[in-house]
């Protein structure tokens, strides 16, 4: 049984030309961090309602978002009815620290400037109260941009992300490659696709169905495109959480 104080955390890993693991597991129950405002109006969604007008609310929810143009059905079965998002953070940034990692074979200070092209692409053309601010101290980071080598299996980045029970995403991590498994150094552009993607996630999108997304599981896509952008339109425009609507009958 999930303790009403845990967290969950999501790890998501793009591959160079493969398929993308997806791995989720709940952590411990540290104390909860405070709630953006608008939780309480989202949490009403699951209180004590009329079945009929559960129904009715779940109904208009599924047919705003299922349609062609979006992959948030996807999502959804990927990601158990649950939707995850940030706060409106249009004013106040998310805060991102950009490591520098010059011990790290095959790094350079031009992959860095990929990442933060890519964190300011998502920020630029996706339409969403979402903005980012580079911060100089990680400790003050919600968000921490880092970088290895190599992973021990066919992946070049790697996105975990942290939400409270409220649906509403707390913190972040990217992680990128300079390499791939067998060692291939990573060319600037690829290292763009990868954070792309992996922003993505941050943001709180899941797997697209269409391998012509820059969201899809092995993409090859160098740019957002417009379904990807609709997508996270439509995800930002609903309450996190779980679309089963839990009521009470009266």
């Amino acid at each position: 049984m999930r303790s009403p104080g845990s967290l969950l955390k999501l790890s998501v890993a793009v591959v160079a030309g493969g398929a993308l693991v997806l791995l989720g597991r709940y952590l411990g129950a540290p104390a909860a961090p405070p709630h953006p405002a608008g939780l309480q109006q989202s949490q009403s969604l699951g209180g004590s309602v009329r079945a009929d007008s559960a129904r009715a609310v779940r109904a208009a929810i599924l047919r705003h978002i299922a349609g062609p143009d979006s992959y948030v059905p996807a999502m959804l079965v990927e990601g158990d009815s649950v939707l995850k998002r940030w706060s409106d953070r249009s004013v106040q940034g998310i805060r991102v620290f950009l490591e520098a990692a010059p011990a790290v074979a095959g790094y350079t200070a031009e992959m860095r400037e990929e990442a933060r092209r890519a964190l300011v692409r998502w920020e630029r053309v996706a339409a969403i109260p979402v903005r980012f601010e580079f911060v100089n101290d990680s400790a003050t980071a919600e968000v921490r941009v880092r970088w290895i080598e190599r992973f021990p299996i066919r992946r070049a980045g790697q996105a975990d992300i942290t939400w409270n029970r409220g649906g509403w995403i707390v913190r972040g991590t990217l992680t990128l490659a300079t390499r791939t498994r067998d060692g291939t150094p990573l060319s600037d552009d690829a290292v763009y696709t990868v954070a792309l993607h992996e922003i993505g996630h941050l943001l709180g999108l899941g797997h697209s169905d269409d391998p012509h997304d820059v969201m899809y599981p092995s993409t090859e896509v160098h740019d957002i495109t417009p379904r990807d952008r609709h997508t996270a339109r439509l995800l930002y425009s609903v309450p996190p959480g779980p679309l089963r609507l839990g009521f009470k009958s009266n």
